[in-house]
């Protein structure tokens, strides 16, 4: 096996040869928690800023990172360790020359998480990042790249569902990005008091609402304004899955004010209105409950 090939699979980023030790001054930093430990062998410690998003300290990494947090564990094992190798690319520089080493994610190792994670993130609103670090096409094959291979053997732990806690109550998982991605693809988003929630038996709950006068112009995306003034002027509960919004009671409260983003399913005989979100009410939504641009080009 070449020494250029043993320094790769060894470590990354620390390589023990002589021809990649130390590092840049100014320009490496210590890898965030979230990178620590992920590689066979020994974990790299180091990360070279500014990365592919211009961020250029630790704790601007850090947020970066952190809206993916959720989706790790529910597809590719590898996910941190490609997350790791675009937010916080391995820092190693020739000796000899002094000049970067460039070690690049494998294409085949983006492609495949790519291929596991982005059905996941489709089924929630969300869409794989177009900005080019996520672009597969761009990375090839070579001794130099980061491989799936390199990741860690994780231990077995009991599966984690990413739709399982809190992703329609809790504010934290419903940023304005999210709450518009809800919006968009879901029948209708409006201003309403809750008046009462009843908690029965199986896998949801019945919330009673009364809409806002000022509320009345939805942005309705699958029916006719006749069809959808029907709809805006019956509509005053909905069902809200239990397993999305833990502690139901405790988080929404009775005569206060939310933004609620509901879902029409249609049944054989019946029609329901799931709620996808349901957050308190803040100015900033009031763009969300009308049509506008806020959904053009989705």
């Amino acid at each position: 096996m070449s020494l250029l090939l043993r320094c790769v699979i060894v470590s990354l980023v620390v390589c023990t040869s002589r021809a990649y030790t130390g590092y840049t001054r100014g320009h490496c930093q210590p890898v965030p928690q979230f990178c620590r430990n992920l590689t066979n062998g020994n974990g790299y410690a180091l990360m070279r800023l500014p990365n592919a998003f211009n961020n250029y300290q630790l704790n601007e990494t850090v947020e970066a990172i952190k809206p993916w947090q959720l989706l790790v564990g529910q597809c590719h094992a590898g996910l941190k360790l490609f997350l790791c190798a675009i937010y916080a690319p391995i820092c190693l520089h020739d000796k000899e020359s002094g000049k970067e080493v460039i070690i690049k994610l494998c294409r085949s190792f983006c492609s495949r998480v790519k291929a596991s994670c982005e059905p996941v993130m489709n089924s929630y609103n969300y869409s794989w990042p177009t900005h080019d670090a996520f672009n597969c096409s761009q990375y090839k094959d070579d001794l130099m790249c980061v491989r799936e291979d390199f990741v860690v053997a994780p231990t077995t732990r009991p599966p984690v569902v990413l739709t399982d806690t809190d992703v329609a109550c809790n504010p934290k998982l419903n940023s304005d990005d999210v709450l518009r991605a809800k919006a968009c693809n879901s029948h209708l988003a409006f201003r309403a008091d809750v008046t009462s929630i009843r908690e029965a038996k199986g896998s949801f709950a019945l919330l009673r609402f009364k809409r806002h006068k000022k509320s009345g112009k939805q942005r309705l995306t699958r029916n006719s304004r006749k069809a959808g003034k029907k709809v805006t002027d019956s509509l005053d509960r909905a069902l809200i899955p239990k397993h999305r919004c833990r502690n139901l009671t405790s988080r929404v409260k009775i005569d206060e004010a939310y933004l609620i983003i509901v879902d029409k399913k249609q049944g054989k005989k019946t029609v329901r209105y799931i709620v996808k979100a349901i957050v308190p009410w803040n100015k900033r939504h009031r763009r969300l409950t009308r049509k506008s641009n806020v959904c053009k080009g989705r």
